[in-house]
Formats: structure tokens, sequence, C-alpha cells
């Protein structure tokens, strides 16, 4: 089947989908990492016309198009990367405590210190984006008369049972039962498969020599040849993927060694290496892999440990090692950022809000700022409406103030014996100045050594050594799911395309909230894209992938997704000009925090909790300045977030100087 070129009024590119605003999501956006200072500040003046969270219509759940990382959030931090300077006045604001990032650390470590210091303690959290959440943020559709919600970053909970006594108890104390809500929810989990939908692949001519979608038969019990024999690929490519799926490989080189040296080899050279230098397969299978790596490692074959794919599970090639299950090689369960580890002592079923960890973040504001969020359950809380005027307000004990992008932390003298800290910040293009007795820096820690001089060169070193994965979470929303429902698949990789997974998301109806479950009713399409630079080293690929994505429109998103769409589900009577309600592309330049690999990095790093990483090193305390966060662990995961925002709270607590 040859590609089929679409023109733009056959993509339906001409048609209104809610609105396009295109100083917003393309002009800016292809220039976001090269903006000139004149034009960022421009933009900050007209900032001041854009509706405040104090406003009655004020709602960004709501915002469709670009999300995440959206205009008007990053330009300002680029130029204090760059070495502006603000003159910022003091509003005359003094807190007990100061939190930089909206996030669920920053939440956490709102919610811990509220908790130890008592509920009358002054605290102000900042944050950069015009919605709190950091990345566990949620999209609303209105349409056809419900309201229907997905996740906008954050997913799920991974594997509670692994959770800290903190990270669970912090759950708990919100209301959130993991062990009820699963049992609540495991066969709306499962209903797309119950109604015979699967899983499918779709091959495109261009990375394949051929292009058409297979499904996947959950029934054929590990054999692939019917599932390769419906494949547009050619007889030899056919064939080494047989031999490689059916575990009919063996590797030669690594026979007679003992089950601690084959893991050790296996962490010392990639999946891709693994697969074509070891087991002699064609190196043309490897962008087959593309989608579950990207998904959890966000880049390829070729950079991704073979120890790594092994504990996942799922990819082929290592039957005939006879590795050892029971072999602990690590007390981690956040292996090279992945919880779904074959060497954990639990499996189980993650955890899948309507809106993903949205749900924890709405809950962590409604306690702490009650009149923001109505209701008191989880089950009320999935159709409440924030109101975000009620979040900064000077009644409030806590408050959480938006759009404000953190451009300077000091301390008032000597780090060691200051009594405050003074943090500056950019609010509609006009700089403030607030006091703080403590100051918890929540943020990513890139971002630390630009805002605050006070840390050794040693310290900033460390912070600017992870490089945060650039990642893509786009919802589509549809008129309907037909073209599914006819192909009979509720997932499809495509590992040649542009976003790498799309899926229906998950038809939750809990407490309150009912989503779409018929496919003659709307679907949300979940799609997903890592970028990256395939072929170089991970830290490089990371960093172009991040480029990539702050200059690519929302147009070329737009483009791209009708396209994939329609090239996906064509066959099924898809028709993007006619069946697409509205898309929202939710980009995350600074993603997931980085985790180390055994390739390129001390294999104690990846594989221990050692003092010696740069997480280590760049999260120490230094005066009356904590630091919390997901990089501050090395691990991109919710309850790595919380875990480190109890310890900067630990930490504050802590100094005799804070306790008077």
């Amino acid at each position: 089947m040859m590609k089929k070129i679409f023109t733009d009024k056959e993509l339906g590119m001409d048609r209104k989908i809610d609105r396009r605003d295109f100083l917003s999501g393309a002009s800016i956006a292809v220039t976001g990492a090269l903006l000139c200072p004149s034009l960022v500040k421009a933009m900050q003046v007209l900032d001041k016309n854009k509706p405040m969270q104090s406003d009655d219509d004020y709602y960004p759940p709501a915002k469709a198009n670009m999300r995440g990382s959206h205009d008007g959030s990053f330009e300002t931090a680029h130029l204090v990367r760059d070495g502006d300077s603000f003159e910022a006045d003091h509003n005359g604001e003094e807190y007990d405590l100061v939190v930089v990032g909206g996030g669920i650390s920053g939440l956490s470590a709102a919610w811990f210190y509220r908790q130890s210091a008592g509920p009358d303690k002054k605290i102000l959290i900042l944050d950069n984006h015009d919605d709190f959440g950091g990345h566990a943020k949620r999209n609303e559709y209105n349409y056809e008369g419900r309201n229907i919600i997905v996740n906008g970053g954050t997913l799920n909970i991974e594997q509670p049972t692994n959770y800290s006594t903190v990270a669970m108890g912090l759950l708990r104390e919100l209301g959130i039962d993991t062990k009820a809500y699963h049992e609540q929810t495991k066969d709306m989990i499962r209903h797309h498969r119950n109604i015979g939908l699967g899983g499918s692949t779709f091959f495109d001519k261009e990375t394949f020599g051929g292009e058409g979608l297979v499904k996947r038969d959950r029934r054929a019990e590990g054999n692939w040849d019917d599932f390769f024999e419906k494949s547009p690929l050619n007889k030899d490519l056919e064939d080494n993927f047989k031999r490689l799926y059916n575990e009919e490989v063996v590797a030669s080189s690594m026979q007679g060694m003992s089950d601690a040296e084959k893991k050790r080899k296996l962490a010392s050279i990639s999946y891709g290496e693994y697969i074509t230098d070891i087991l002699g397969i064609d190196e043309r299978v490897l962008p087959m892999f593309r989608s579950g790596l990207h998904f959890r490692f966000y880049v390829g074959a070729e950079q991704v440990p073979a120890l790594f794919c092994w504990q996942l599970g799922g990819f082929p090639g290592f039957e005939n090692l006879n590795l050892l299950l029971s072999a602990k090689i690590s007390p981690l369960h956040h292996i090279a950022g992945s919880q779904h580890g074959r060497e954990h002592e639990y499996e189980e079923s993650s955890i899948y809000f309507p809106d993903g960890n949205a749900t924890i973040t709405r809950m962590m504001v409604r306690h702490l700022i009650p009149d923001a969020i109505a209701g008191s359950t989880l089950d009320d809380l999935y159709t409440a409406k924030v109101d975000y005027s009620q979040l900064d307000v000077l009644k409030n004990a806590t408050r959480l103030r938006l759009n404000s992008t953190v451009i300077k932390v000091k301390h008032n003298g000597d780090p060691e014996t200051a009594k405050d800290v003074d943090i500056s910040y950019m609010q509609g293009g006009e700089a403030h100045t607030v006091k703080a007795k403590n100051t918890i820096l929540a943020c990513w820690h890139n971002v630390i050594p630009y805002i605050c001089d006070d840390f050794s060169d040693a310290q900033k070193e460390a912070q600017l050594y992870g490089i945060k994965a650039p990642r893509v979470y786009t919802n589509v929303l549809l008129k309907n799911g037909k073209a599914f429902e006819k192909l009979g698949v509720s997932a499809i990789t495509s590992p040649g395309l542009f976003h790498t997974t799309s899926s229906l998301h998950f038809p939750l109806e809990v407490g309150d909230y009912k989503a779409p479950i018929n496919m003659d009713e709307p679907v949300i399409v979940k799609m997903h894209k890592a970028p990256c630079a395939p072929g170089e080293l991970r830290r490089d690929q990371l960093r172009l992938g991040r480029y990539e994505l702050l200059n690519t429109s929302f147009e070329m998103f737009e483009r791209n997704i009708r396209e994939q769409l329609n090239r996906m589900l064509g066959s099924a009577g898809f028709d993007a000009a006619r069946d697409i309600v509205a898309i929202t592309v939710n980009r995350w330049p600074h993603g997931n925090a980085y985790a180390y690999d055994t390739i390129t990095e001390p294999y104690h790093w990846a594989m221990y909790a050692s003092d010696d990483r740069p997480c280590v090193v760049a999260r120490q305390k230094l005066g009356r300045i904590s630091v919390a966060n997901s990089d501050a662990d090395a691990s991109p995961f919710t309850d790595a977030a919380i875990d480190q925002a109890h310890r900067a709270v630990r930490e504050v607590l802590a100094d005799q100087h804070l306790m008077g």
C-alpha cells in the first residue's frame, strides 16, 4: 500500500475546532527557544490583558490547542537563563513558607508543612503556569451537553503497593483508598477488551517498506507467526521478526556466564546492540520497539540498556538466557524510571483516575484551600469546578499564586545565619518580591542555579546534570469511536509515525462522573510522543528533543495528528475533517525527571540509592532553602515527588532557627 498524500482540505485544517490562536500556537511556539528579549518583554506587557485567576471566566482546564508548558509559562525563565535581570519591589507580604512550584511535590510540601507546623502558618505557593498541578493537570471538553475529562500529563499511580509509608499515608489522608478504587474500576479498565477491542500495530511505508494496520490476537498465546504474516513486511524482515519474537535466537557469546555476569553484560550494552550484535537480528527490526521504549525511557533501542528491557518485560530475545527472576539486583523499584519490573516483589495493576493524577493535586488543593473546590469526598471531586478566584486571597493561610515565574531567590545575609529569604517573581509583566522564613524549591533542578546564586558551584553543577525528558500527551476528542470498533482495536502502536501510541481513554464511571462508554458516543484518543534524536547519545537526544518540541507549532501538530489518524483509521471510514471535534496538545519540553542508565553512567547510580548521585548532591539544604521535586530522586513518579517533599519539610522543621 502506498502512502496517501492528504490535502489540507481533506484533513479539515480549514475547519474550526474551538479556536486556533496562531499568535500563541504557532509564531511564539516556533521561536520559543530563541525569543528575543524585546519580544518577550512585549508579551509580558500584553499579558496584563489576559484573564487573571481572580476573574470569573478564568478556567484553564477547558483550554484547548497548545497546553502543558503553554506560551507565557517559560519565556521569562528563558530570559533569566540568558542573563536578564528584573527590578522587583517588595510587596510587603511575608510568609512562614514559600514554595516555588505548584506541582505534586510543591503541593505535597505545603501539605506536610501545614500538617506539622499548624494550619495557621502562612504559606505561599508560586507557579509559572496558568494552572496548578505541574505535570498532573487535566483537560476538559464540553461537548453535546456533557463534560468529558482526561489527563493532560501524569497518567496514573503505578504499583501503589511499592509506595512508601509517607506517600501512601498522604493518599489515604486525602481520602484515596487505592485498593478499594482498584476493585471499583478494574472492570472499567478492561471494558474495551471485554467488548472485543484489542491492541494493534500500524506499519508505515516509510519505516517498514509497506503500510497497514495489523491487530494482535490475544489468543495467539505467544505465537507471533500469524501477526507478522498479516503484516506488509517483506519476507526477509518478516522472518527476522519471527525468529526474534518466537525466541528462536540464542546469545551464543553469553553462554557459560553466571547469572550475575549475564546481567552485568546486559547492563553495559543497549537493547539495540543486544538484538543486532549478540542475537544477529537485522537492525531493521529496531524501530518496532520505539513505541514501548519512548513511553518508558524517552529514547530508542540504541540507547536503552538491554537489562532494563529484560526487567521491564514484554521485550523479546531474553528467553534463552534463563535469567533468574528471584535474584534481586536492586533494592529500588524505580529502575531506570520504571516501576513495572519483572523482579519486583509485587505485581499489580496501576490506578487510573479519569483525569490522571490531577485527581491527587485537586484533592490536595481542596484540603489546603477549601473555598476553592466545593465538596469533601473523592466521589464528588471529579465534577467539582475549581474556583480559581479563591486560590490567592488574603484570608487564606495557604495561598496559591499562578502565572508567577520566580526569577530570584536569595538569603538576606549569610545563608548560615540569615533569618529569612527574599523570593522575587514576575507576574503580569511586573516583578514582585515576598519574604519568607523558609523556602522550598519544588521546581526543576535545572532552574535552581539560574534563580538562586547562593548555592556552591559544585551543587549548581549537580543541579544542572539531569536532562528533563521531553514528552507530549495529545488528547483528541472524536464524535464517536465507530472506526475503532469496526477495526476491532482500542490501542495502536505506530513506531514510525509522529505519535508512537494512540489509545482510547478508559470509560470510567466513578463518583459523580460518568464517561461516555458506547462506541457511538464521543471518545477521547490519547496519543503519545517522546521527541528525541535517534543516533545521538541519550543526553543529547533529550536536549535535541526539547529543542524540537519548543519549535513545533500547534498547526504542525494538528496536521500530523489529522494525517496520522486518517492513515491508521481511514480503512474503517474515519474522516479527520468530519470526525475530530477538538485537539489538545499537552507539550512538556522539560518533562519527566532524569533517571540514570548503566551504559553511560556508573552502574551503581541506576541500581542503588548511593549518596554520590548528582540528584543527592543537588538536593542538599542550604540555610533556609530546601529542595523538593522528582528530580531530587532521579525518578519521574508521583511517590518520588511526595517522598522528596516530605524530606524537604523535615529539613525545614529540624532547623532550630525556624522552630522559634
